[in-house]
């Protein structure tokens, strides 16, 4: 009792009865023997009364019981005490819990520190029963000690420091977070201790002076008195200490937050059960069987029938998910609610039907049932708008056919009234909302208020009408006294208020008593709403509405705030309204406490009353969240700890930044104002406050980093950067220093946390080494005065010497030393002209620099870069990356962050040396200040070296290059910067690694050096600079005088000599890319290190000999022959004819070398051997021959064959001889050879031959046929004149023949003939080289194999593109056939081969049909698209007929070809008539391709009766159809004249011989009956005469076997040339003779001159 009972200066009044005392001191019997029945029947011995009238001995008797308990709770033994017994429990919950309650809001603050410290060990000991209880103190007592304005500072002290030993605990803040924060059902008890601490330590920074100003008054008297003394200056300082005080509490309480989550994750509870944050099937089972016992926590009426029964049935499936969801899942499923429920919160505020919709199919409520809709609402009537609450439950009885009122009721029928004040029931009943202003809304209102309190108070209103118009007058009365707008006289007095309320009684008066009471307690205490009430009080506003006046401080008030009287009363006025706050606190908790255990007993039961198990754990699991849950048995290990932070990191940062940026309210204009007293006091305190923000910042950090909160994480890594000020042109303070040496704690201890912030790292460490070198460039300059203040003393002493002496001997001294003294006086006037802002700038420069230099020594810089390697792959792969941003942000004089846009730096623009602007540049170069600055731009460059140097050692190759991809990406980009200076830098960085790197030996088929050398490559084909490239070389070639292969010798063989393995490769390439430069120097340099090695690789092959197998020693040759044919070709495509020719030489002598087996094979390729390989290029398989000798060969020719692409003449000239000399000397076997193959035996001791048939059908397919592709490099090859393409007696009538002079020298054909120079020259020296070849080959292997090949050669250039190259091959191809080989080795299919390659010649591509195809059943819509689509068709037929113009010289060669070979009786005997035939019948089809080509050509260029004017252009096809007409004649003349008839009378001599008779009359007759040329037509008509005329020679035998003659004859009647229609008219009467003489012999009729 004595502990429970209030002091008296707290409330006079005995404490009530807690719920349900009686029945359990009934029940329990001697349950009073708990620790507050020791307290009340063992008084202590009544001490003697002290002299001093404020004793209260009542009071240190409470204060001593407390104190008592306080030691037993502490000293006891926490299992012990949990065992002790439900009677205990009981006394626990139900007396300790109500005691403190009471006394936590006393006045006195020894009362209260000893309730606040019995909390502790009641929280950390018997948790697990108090959920409710320590839910409500800490929501409905702490927090609102904390918010409330009229509790003071200490008592705000004691609950943050509770707060702070809660928080030390780990165990104890996890299982808040657990039970509170993850409890759908429970208030977030971690968030709000968090933002509470958060906002408490933010207290009083918002004004120096205090955020309360002088003892509470308003903002504008506070600011106009700052300065005043006395009372107020006074009270403002302890104001200011308090807040101090106050905050630097609640920063070691998050300090602690952050210490209990960071030994919870690096130190996980032992022996808890489960993994991985799930809860096992037991854990589930046995927390729901024991779930009513705790619910309870009565454990007296446990009996142990329940076990007796048998086992529990088992969970269900679904039951057994439900256990098994961690609290963690379900934190999660509560912040997502929480966000739902303030979108919806959001949407109500606005429409409140759009937030019901909204919340109802998130699943909060069911927006259908009124009755729901109203427990949603009073449940969030702190969250929504009151306002929006109060239109919607007013809304009217029609709208939604009267759901609004519906609602309405049942949010009445939702409170409860019982044995509550008529006035208070009201304040109750509006709290959950503001009134609308229309009075039949408010009618509504008030209505459903009036019938609610009637049911549940019956016996003080007769009817809800009489309690309906009380409580509008109840209304209306408040509204009157408090309305500011009504004078006081004019509002309603007491006698007014009952004389207006008389009769509405049900006909009589209500009790004067009860009206008064009424009247007294609205005009006390109005009643308005929570938040109006706040805004009063923020603004200043009394409860009536009236506003303190600017007379506040007249002469009388201003006095009393000078001497102490104002803060008096206001102290008193506190103590008062405290007093009010902590009454209305115990109510509120006493009655939540109550309604809390009333539902847990009827919850247990219903439960109990059950009849079935399945019922009961249905109850169980409803009201689970009243199981306290424990870390030892929530299955979690530290998942929870990744949540918890992710509240406290955001408050957290906010109250530790403040407190660093303002020293704990230390800066600003505190020290103008405060004495000296108080600011010592304030530096301490503020240093202590820093050092605790920054122990959060590290613990945070770590957290951070552990948990994988990369937001956290550098949010406190940038703003702890920030803080340190460096590179901010600021003066540094002590706090500033102190984030420095944080920050490099942890670059040294926690790197493997740290990720992308190691960028904020680096940079600081830049500046660091920044202004250490400022610092020694003060020293210099420093030592410099102090030698020139000894050489002017000495000077002085001469002086003074010679002035004695008299003496001359010491002039020159005096001169130099006067020289001296000009250039110190120098400095000093360069010193007087600098402005002041440049001079404060280098002043602010200098002390950070002395400070840097006696705080952070390099050493601890230097060790954090030596650290890298125990970093892991991942963090060492972030150190790297970030230290390459960082180095890359420095060159450039970049000082952005990673990860911004403008981290893309383009290293082409010139930044260096221009990130500071404290030292200026002259134009030399040099340093324009006295003090000797240097920049340090290449500081992280060089620490990139080093950590390089450091890790290449301790690193496994495959993890080495993981980092050196990023390292050598910017070292890279470094050496391509525009600064010449910067590059070179980068260039000899890469040496020294390089050099490192390659002392190790490379193994296997690994390529580490290629890829450690490959960015040598990118460096040497961008670099702009020559003197970058010649360090590149120099260093590139001390790489292969230390590390390459030697010359054989014993000290090469002792050395390391032979290492440089793949990186051979980059090395060539970088020496081939030397012979690409522009700068003959480079190139030079470049040739010159790669014959060194050639021939240093040929003297070693000469002295070890060759053909001793498996003794070959390692060389450049062995190893990597390819690759430096492949630089040679380099050099060979370069710019200089002069290297490109000994480059060729050199490739000679090469392959002189690989011919003679001097080049053995590289430890890769003896292992593989046997295995085919598909060469490079070709895209088949090697040969017979060694495919590994083969595969050295082939890069050798295909770059040979490369030469021929070559823009200089005489570079493709010899490229082209030497690969046709290779071909000839190495790919043919010797006679010997040959000899030895032929008698079936094998040579021995004989140099290797590379030469069989099949190889050389590579060569051909791969290296020769390509070559045609460089037909290209002639620009008009496809359009153009070119009359020399004109094959003889060719015949213009359309286009203009070439004049005799038109070809003359240095006329535009004369020009125009030499844009053909490669197909003029090199293409007959190759396609002259290539048949040499083939007719070698026939001889050698006695095989056309490579006949084939020469004409798939040729067919690829009869169809190119290029009608140059067309006709060349035509020509050549006749030629070939005709002369080149001999006719008994042309086969059969040889002949076939020719014969389709003219065939496919004569025709053309893409001709389009001569009309519209006609589709069978195509509706009108689709032909009309095959109309537009054969449109398009003939349109892009045009297109390319006119683009590749010279195709049409093609037609007339292509006759040539033909009539050459059919003309000739030798050939014809050789191919057989066969192919004779099928070249006739395949002439006439291009004739009338050429004829369907020209008419389409024709109707697109001039209209129909017109002709096209002649121009000098390819020929027409016309003419060519004339000219193909020409050899046509005399190949139907040549056949007709066959003297065997069996071959003129066969089905296909008669059919090429009718069709063709038929297509020449039917053009005669066309072209007579049309207007054409003289030309033409003289031409044409000679033609079908020679025909007739050989017709007529035939004899009546052969006459009589063309038959199909007749009708054709028969339409050249009507000709008007005589000779024709006399000739036919000859031939018509034989051939009817002929029929008459057959009729009459078979007995018909004779036949009719006119039929």
């Amino acid at each position: 009792v004595a502990a429970r009972a209030p002091a008296p200066i707290v409330m006079s009044a005995t404490p009530a009865q807690p719920a349900g005392g009686s029945e359990g001191a009934n029940s329990e019997g001697e349950a009073g023997a708990g620790p507050s029945a020791a307290a009340e029947g063992a008084p202590p011995p009544a001490p003697t009364p002290p002299e001093d009238p404020s004793y209260d001995p009542a009071l240190e008797s409470r204060i001593l019981a407390l104190q008592l308990l306080l030691h037993i709770l502490r000293h006891s033994s926490a299992p012990a005490m949990l065992d002790a017994g439900p009677q205990f429990h009981y006394a626990i919950r139900q007396y300790l819990c109500t005691s403190m309650l009471k006394n936590t809001t006393s006045l006195d603050t020894t009362m209260v520190e000893l309730s606040l410290r019995l909390f502790v060990p009641l929280i950390r000991n018997f948790r697990s029963l108090l959920k409710t209880e320590i839910e409500a103190f800490v929501t409905n007592v702490f927090f609102v000690i904390l918010d409330s304005k009229n509790s003071t500072v200490q008592h705000k002290l004691l609950v943050v420091t509770l707060f702070e030993e809660i928080c030390s605990d780990a165990n104890t803040l996890a299982e808040i977070f657990l039970n509170y924060d993850c409890d759908l059902s429970a208030v977030d008890l971690f968030s709000r201790i968090v933002n509470a601490l958060g906002k408490v330590a933010r207290v009083g920074l918002s004004d120096a002076t205090g955020s309360e100003g002088f003892g509470g008054m308003g903002a504008a008297a506070t600011s106009s008195l700052q300065f005043v003394a006395g009372a107020g200056a006074v009270r403002a300082e302890m104001t200011r200490l308090d807040h101090r005080e106050l905050r630097l509490a609640a920063m070691k309480a998050l300090r602690q937050v952050l210490a209990s989550l960071h030994s919870s994750i690096v130190t996980p509870v032992n022996g808890r059960k489960g993994s991985l944050g799930d809860i096992s099937f037991d854990e589930a089972s046995s927390q729901l069987k024991s779930l009513t016992h705790h619910v309870n926590g009565d454990y007296a009426e446990r009996t142990t029938s329940d076990v007796s029964e048998g086992g529990e049935e088992p969970l269900s499936e679904g039951e057994n998910n439900s256990a098994k969801k961690t609290l963690v899942e379900l934190y999660d499923s509560k912040k997502k609610r929480r966000e739902e429920e303030s979108q919806a919160a959001l949407k109500f505020n606005q429409k409140p039907t759009t937030g019901l919709k909204y919340a109802a199919e998130h699943g909060h409520l069911d927006d259908k049932d009124p009755t729901d809709v109203a427990r949603y609402l009073l449940q969030n009537k702190d969250i929504f708008d009151k306002a929006q609450i109060g239109e919607y439950l007013g809304r009217e009885k029609e709208w939604q056919d009267g759901f609004a009122l519906k609602v309405l009721r049942a949010y009445g029928d939702a409170l409860d009234f019982k044995a509550m004040a008529f006035d208070d029931a009201i304040r109750y009943y509006l709290s959950g909302f503001r009134l609308p202003g229309e009075a039949q809304k408010i009618d509504r209102i008030m209505e459903v208020f009036a019938a609610r309190y009637t049911d549940q108070n019956s016996g003080i209103f007769p009817t809800a009408d009489s309690a309906f118009i009380l409580a509008f007058s109840i209304i209306m009365l408040n509204t009157d006294l408090h309305n500011p707008a009504i004078k006081e006289e004019r509002k309603m007095t007491i006698e007014s208020f009952i004389r207006m309320n008389s009769g509405v009684c049900d006909g009589g008066d209500f009790p004067d008593e009860m009206l008064t009471e009424i009247f007294n307690r609205i005009k006390e205490d109005p009643i308005s709403l929570k938040e109006d009430d706040d805004a009063r009080q923020s603004a200043g506003i009394t409860a009536g509405g009236k506003t303190p006046s600017s007379s506040a401080l007249s002469t009388t008030g201003l006095s009393d705030f000078f001497f102490g009287s104002h803060y008096i009363e206001q102290d008193k006025t506190r103590e008062v309204n405290y007093q009010k706050e902590g009454d209305q606190i115990v109510r509120d908790t006493e009655s939540m406490l109550r309604r809390r255990r009333k539902a847990t007993k009827r919850d247990h039961a219903s439960s109990s009353s059950s009849g079935s198990k399945k019922a009961q754990r249905d109850n169980m699991k409803k009201h689970a969240s009243v199981k306290f849950v424990g870390t030892a048995d929530s299955g979690l290990r530290d998942e929870y700890v990744t949540p918890m932070f992710d509240v406290a990191w955001g408050p957290a940062l906010a109250v530790f930044s403040t407190a660093i940026e303002s020293a704990n309210g230390t800066d600003g204009i505190l020290a103008s104002i405060a004495t000296e007293e108080e600011m010592d006091h304030a530096v301490d305190n503020a240093s202590l406050a820093i050092e605790v923000s920054l122990n959060g910042f590290q613990l945070a950090i770590c957290i951070a980093g552990l948990c994988g909160n990369n937001t956290a994480r550098d949010a406190y890594v940038r703003a702890l950067h920030n803080f340190t000020l460096l590179g901010s042109s600021h003066l540094l303070a002590d706090r500033h220093i102190q984030c420095v040496q944080l920050l490099l704690r942890l670059g040294c201890d926690d790197g493997e946390l740290l990720g992308v912030t190691w960028e904020h790292i680096f940079r600081a460490l830049t500046e660091i080494y920044r202004l250490h070198q400022v610092w020694e460039g003060m020293a210099r300059n420093e030592r410099k005065e102090i030698k020139a203040r000894e050489r002017a003393a000495r000077k002085a002493a001469k002086e003074a010497l010679v002035a004695q002496q008299g003496s001359d001997s010491s002039r020159s001294d005096d001169i130099e030393e006067d020289g001296m003294s000009d250039t110190s006086s120098e400095m000093s006037d360069w010193n007087d002209v600098v402005l002041e802002e440049d001079m404060d700038k280098r002043m602010i420069d200098e002390n950070n620099a002395m400070f840097i230099h006696g705080t952070i020594p390099l050493d601890l810089v230097d060790s954090i870069f030596q650290r890298s390697t125990n970093l892991s792959r991942r963090s060492l792969n972030d150190f790297v990356y970030q230290l390459c941003r960082v180095s890359r942000m420095e060159i450039s004089g970049y000082g952005g962050h990673v990860g911004s846009d403008a981290n893309d730096i383009d290293l082409t623009n010139d930044h260096y040396m221009k990130h500071h602007t404290l030292v200026s540049e002259s134009k030399h170069g040099t340093t324009s200040t006295g003090v000797g600055y240097t920049q340090p731009a290449i500081y992280s460059l060089e620490k990139l070296v080093e950590v390089t140097h450091f890790n290449m050692e301790s690193r496994p190759r495959l993890i080495f290059a993981d980092i050196w991809g990023t390292i050598s990406m910017h070292l890279t980009s470094t050496a391509l910067h525009e600064e010449a200076a910067v590059a070179m830098y980068a260039v000899d960085s890469l040496r020294q690694l390089s050099l490192q790197f390659l002392n190790r030996e490379e193994l296997g088929v690994f390529e580490f050096q290629r890829r450690f050398l490959k960015s040598l490559e990118t460096i040497m084909s961008r670099s702009t600079h020559v003197s970058v490239k010649e360090l590149l070389l120099s260093s590139v070639e001390q790489l292969i005088s230390l590390y390459g292969f030697g010359d054989g010798s014993e000290n090469s063989k002792k050395s390391h000599q032979g290492t440089l393995r793949s990186g051979w490769r980059s090395v060539l390439v970088v020496l081939g890319t030397a012979g690409l430069d522009k700068n003959d120097s480079i190139a030079l340099q470049g040739f010159k290190l790669l014959m060194d090695q050639i021939q240093q690789c040929m003297s070693v092959c000469d002295k070890e000999g060759a053909g001793v197998a498996g003794k070959q020693p390692d060389s450049l040759l062995s190893e990597y022959f390819v690759d430096l044919v492949n630089t040679l070709l380099l050099y060979i495509s370069g710019p200089r004819q002069d290297l490109s020719s000994k480059s060729i030489d050199s490739l000679v002598k090469l392959s002189d070398v690989l011919a003679d087996g001097k080049v053995p094979l590289s430890s890769t390729r003896r292992k593989s051997a046997a295995s085919p390989v598909t060469l490079p290029g070709s895209g088949v398989e090697a040969s017979n021959m060694s495919s590994d000798v083969l595969e050295l060969w082939w890069p050798m020719l295909l770059g040979l064959s490369q030469t021929m692409g070559d823009r200089r003449p005489e570079v493709r000239v010899k490229g082209l001889g030497t690969l046709l000399s290779i071909i000839n000397k190495h790919f043919f076997p010797t006679s010997h050879s040959l000899k030895t193959f032929e008698n079936g035996g094998k040579e021995d001791n004989a140099s290797p031959q590379h030469g069989d048939l099949q190889t050389l059908q590579l060569i051909f397919r791969g290296i020769l046929v390509p070559a045609l592709e460089f037909e290209e490099m002639d620009g008009n090859s496809t359009s153009g004149f070119a009359p020399e393409l004109l094959p003889p007696q060719f015949v213009h009538f359309i286009t203009m023949p070439q004049t005799p002079d038109a070809a003359a020298p240095g006329t535009a054909d004369s020009g125009q003939q030499q844009q053909h120079d490669w197909i003029d020259t090199t293409f007959e020296h190759l396609i002259d080289g290539c048949i040499s070849i083939c007719l070698r080959s026939l001889e050698a292997f006695n095989s056309d194999s490579l006949v084939e090949e020469v004409l798939a050669m040729l067919n690829s250039c009869l169809l190119s593109d290029s009608g140059h190259l067309a006709v060349k091959g035509l020509r050549r191809l006749q030629q070939f056939v005709s002369k080149d080989l001999d006719l008994k080795d042309i086969t059969d299919d040889t002949w076939a081969t020719v014969s389709h390659m003219l065939f496919r010649v004569l025709s053309i591509r893409g001709l389009p049909p001569s009309s519209v195809p006609d589709v069978e059943g195509a509706t009108d819509e689709q032909k009309e698209h095959l109309k537009q689509e054969h449109a398009e068709t003939m349109n892009e037929f045009i297109r390319e007929q006119r683009f590749f113009s010279n195709r049409r010289y093609i037609g007339c060669n292509a006759a040539m070809v033909i009539g050459s070979l059919l003309t000739n009786e030798t050939i014809v005997e050789s191919m057989g008539v066969q192919w004779y035939i099928f070249l006739t019948s395949g002439l006439g089809k291009g004739i009338r391709d050429w004829e369907r080509a020209a008419e389409i050509m024709d109707s697109n260029v001039a209209p129909k009766t017109a002709r096209p004017v002649a121009t000098p252009s390819p020929p027409h096809y016309l003419e060519n159809v004339l000219y193909a007409r020409r050899w046509m004649a005399k190949f139907l003349i040549s056949l007709l004249i066959q003297r065997d008839a069996l071959t003129l009378e066969s089905a296909s001599c008669q059919h090429v011989l009718k069709e063709e008779t038929e297509s020449l009359l039917r053009a005669f007759l066309a072209k007579e009956s049309n207007t054409c040329s003289a030309i033409e037509m003289k031409n044409i008509s000679k033609m079908v005469s020679d025909i007739l005329d050989c017709f007529n020679g035939l004899g009546d035998d052969k006459i009589s076997a063309m038959k199909w003659l007749s009708p054709v004859l028969s339409a050249c009647i009507q000709t008007n040339n005589v000779t024709i229609r006399t000739s036919v008219q000859i031939l018509l009467t034989r051939m009817l003779k002929e029929a008459n003489q057959t009729s009459a012999t078979n007995g018909n009729a004779p036949v009719e001159a006119g039929s």
